[in-house]
Order: structure tokens, then sequence, then C-alpha cells
């Protein structure tokens, strides 16, 4: 854990991948203890997912795995199975919030719908993250994080250089299932505080696609209010705004008021070219920008991107350094915050992993846990918690039950 600020707040997680994952993570994180429940045979699909550990597949290597689940505890269960079935139940009636991200036809087969649990436990919270919902005509489509990006109209955005009408390119790892796992758990909080007053239960219906509508940035607001559709093209309506390459990467100028760009344009050294009627305004230099980009060009490719995002820096211009992974590692700022964590790795070492991104004053940090084996907590749960003995667990093994 991190922080003990959900310290005695139990939670269940029944989820696979990213979306249901990423938000008990969240809760985890907070110093909630969080069940993970995985099938016997091959646990949780990310365990199948790269990178992999010196490149070496295996269901305890992956590294999507080990971030999402970090201070979880992990059990086996097959809850298709009748004793599986019971197992499970004992758990929810202990549990104050119960993570799902798995299609509603199977939570109904399963009997672990919310109508169930509720009541067996109507204090729960019940976080239920799909694709598309519980409700509406696609609730039991089929989906996963690059059709709910491209359903929620990100996908039309998600290029910016040449053309417009080429196909629209995926988003990299698993983005916005991250921010569905966020979103949910921001709402997971909420309804845990309305449980605390009132001692009463709810379902939170999340979906995937809704959460990357939330964040499509401007484009909705746009159609709205101009009837404006954003398209996946270099030529916007501000320019610069755009990706530039320099010596040895690229930076990112984003100048939305006039005085910034004139502010870079002394950067540059006031060149000639800057005070040209087709660059007089941020509009102009967009419908001219196959001219003016050259001529930036000219100047960004006899600089480093330190050097550039210094200068910027120090004139108060809001230009952006884009750093690759190597280098976010290395940042001062994230070293200075001691961002990134290392977790000791059973049999492995200490791996690195992003930490979490805010401070309590007045809670201390705790130190992070790996995430577990699969199956690594079952005899501290089952026998320590709900009474089986260590025969017990062999012949639910035998029986294919855990």
């Amino acid at each position: 854990m991190f922080y003990k600020a959900l310290d005695g707040v139990k939670v269940v997680e029944f989820g696979n991948l990213v979306t249901g994952p990423f938000c008990a993570k969240i809760l985890a994180d907070f110093g909630a203890e969080v069940i993970k429940i995985e099938e016997p045979c091959c646990g949780d699909v990310s365990r199948k997912e790269e990178p992999f550990y010196k490149d070496v597949p295996g269901i305890e290597n992956s590294g999507l795995f080990q971030y999402v689940n970090m201070n979880k505890l992990g059990i086996t269960l097959n809850p298709e199975t009748a004793t599986g079935k019971e197992i499970f139940v004992q758990l929810l009636k202990g549990a104050d919030i119960f993570v799902e991200n798995n299609p509603p036809k199977r939570m109904k087969e399963l009997g672990l719908d919310y109508k169930f649990v509720k009541e067996i436990n109507p204090r729960i919270v019940m976080t239920s993250i799909t694709p598309f919902g519980q409700t509406g005509p696609y609730k039991d489509y089929k989906g996963g994080e690059l059709v709910a990006t491209h359903l929620g109209g990100v996908g039309y955005l998600s290029t910016r250089e040449g053309d417009a009408t080429k196909e629209p390119l995926k988003y990299p790892a698993h983005l916005f299932s991250f921010q569905a796992g966020l979103c949910a758990a921001s709402a997971t909080l909420g309804s845990l505080y309305r449980q605390k007053l009132t001692g009463e239960g709810m379902q939170l219906d999340v979906s995937e696609q809704e959460s990357v509508i939330q964040n499509v940035n401007s484009a909705i607001a746009r159609y709205s209010y101009m009837k404006q559709i954003s398209r996946r093209t270099d030529v916007l309506d501000l320019a610069p705004h755009h990706i530039l390459p320099c010596k040895d990467g690229y930076i990112y100028a984003s100048f939305v008021e006039e005085h910034q760009w004139r502010r870079f344009v002394e950067v540059m050294g006031h060149p000639e070219w800057a005070d040209n009627e087709l660059f007089a305004n941020a509009q102009i230099r967009s419908q001219y920008w196959d001219a003016l980009k050259p001529l930036m060009l000219e100047w960004t490719m006899q600089y480093t991107v330190e050097d550039i995002y210094r200068r910027s820096q120090e004139k108060g211009i809001p230009l952006g350094a884009v750093r690759n992974a190597e280098q976010v590692l290395e940042d001062k700022q994230m070293k200075a915050r001691d961002f990134f964590v290392d977790v000791e790795r059973k049999g492995e070492g200490k791996l690195t992993f992003p930490g979490v991104p805010y401070r309590f004053s007045e809670i201390q940090r705790e130190a992070p846990t790996a995430a577990p084996l699969l199956g690594q907590n079952n005899e501290e749960i089952y026998c320590g918690r709900l009474g089986y003995s260590k025969r017990d667990l062999t012949r639910l093994k035998e029986a294919g039950v855990i």
C-alpha cells in the first residue's frame, strides 16, 4: 500500500485486464484490503500480456499484471462450481466493495448480478465496469478498449500529420481502459462515503465508452457549438499548436495566446519572416502552416530539446519536451518527489513501477507490495479466515474449485 486512508475497507475484485483491476488498484493504493479472485487454470487475462520480465512469457512475468495488481491479495476460485459460488458469497458478505468488469450476461449466469449481491449484503457497493454499460442496445455487445475508443469518437482524432482520409490509429497501451478504471474508482469512493453515512449500498454502472467520450477534450463541444467535426489533420485553427522535431527529439508547441507566439519569436532570434503578414495571428498562421512549418523547423533542428525547453521556460512560454520512457524514469522532478517505486518481486529482485500522483500531508507513505502470484494467498484466506483446513484446500484444488 501507499497510504492507509482507507484502512479497514474490504474489497473483493473479480476482473481481468485493466478497467476493473485498475479501479481496485487505486483503492488498494489508498490502503483498502483488496482480495483479487482469479480463475484457477490461468488467472487474469493480463498475465498473458506483454511486456514480460526479461522477455520471457509466463503467467508470473507480465509487467502489465504486476503494475495493475500491486498491493493486493490474490486467490484462485471458480464460481461456476457450487462450492466456489458458496465461497464467493462468503467473501462478499464481509466486503464493503465489489469491483468487477465482466459482461452483464456472465454475471447473471453466475448468479452474481447486483440483484443477488444486494440480497446477501445490502450495504455493499458493487462497481460494474463494462464496454457500454448495463443498459441500452449495446449492453450485451462484446468490446474492449479499441472498440470503445473508436465508438467514443477519439479514434477520429488519432493522427495529426498527413492525409486526413487515412485510417485512424490505435492509441498507445491501454490508455482509455486506465481512464475508465480511474472514473470507476472516483465514483466508488463517492459511493463508499454515502455507504458510511447511510449504511446503504448501490451498484455503480460504469461505461468505458462514456468514459472515452467524457475525455474527448473539445471535439464534442466544437460540433455542439459550431457543427465542426475535428479531423485527423495537421491543419488546425491555431498555429503553432503542433509537435515539432529538434536536433535530438521533439517539442510540443502550443501557443493559444498571441503574446506567447511573440515571445517564442524572440527565443528564435526574431527572424525576418516572423513579421510576414501571412503569420500575423494564430488563425492566419494555421491557414499558412505549410509555409510556416519549414521555417520553424530550420531553427528547431539546430537545437536540442533541452535548449529550446529551457529558453522557452525562461520566457514563460507553454512549450513542452516530448519525452520517452527512459527520459521520464530519469526525470529530476520525478526523482525529487520519489514518484517511481521499487517493488521486491520473488525470484526477480526489485522491479520499478510508477507510484501514485498524490501525497497526503498527514498520512505517512507506506512501501508498496508486489502483485500476488497466482493463488498466493489461498491458504491465508481460505484457512486463516474462512475456516478451511489444508486438507480441504487439496480437495478443493482437485475438484477444480480453487
